[in-house]
């Protein structure tokens, strides 16, 4: 039977090949990380903008509703009719300010 020896070359290149292959593996998680921190990033960013989106929609319905509210008392004021146009008004500010 033979025996299998390895000789002090041998274990150089094997050692060599091992730290190479170490080292293109470390490379490519460096070069894949900023992408990896962009993705989480964008989503996070995604996440605060709907968030911001909700607010100012719910911004946009309550200026929407107090505008509405004091173009009627404007018109009553004016005209000293539009009880029942009040009455609405007032109706639909109670509805909306429930619903909230």
């Amino acid at each position: 039977m033979t025996e299998f020896a390895i000789t002090s070359g041998q274990l150089m290149w094997l050692c060599t090949l091992i730290a190479g292959l170490w080292s293109v593996i470390k490379i490519i998680k460096e070069i894949r990380k900023p992408n990896d921190d962009l993705k989480k990033t964008v989503a996070r960013h995604s996440e605060l903008l709907d968030n911001d989106n909700k607010r100012l929609k719910e911004h946009e319905e309550s200026n929407h509703m107090i505008l509405k509210c004091l173009l009627v008392i404007i018109n009553h004021e004016i005209t000293g009719n539009g009880i029942e146009t009040m009455k609405e008004a007032r109706d639909d500010l109670q509805k909306y300010l429930v619903d909230k």
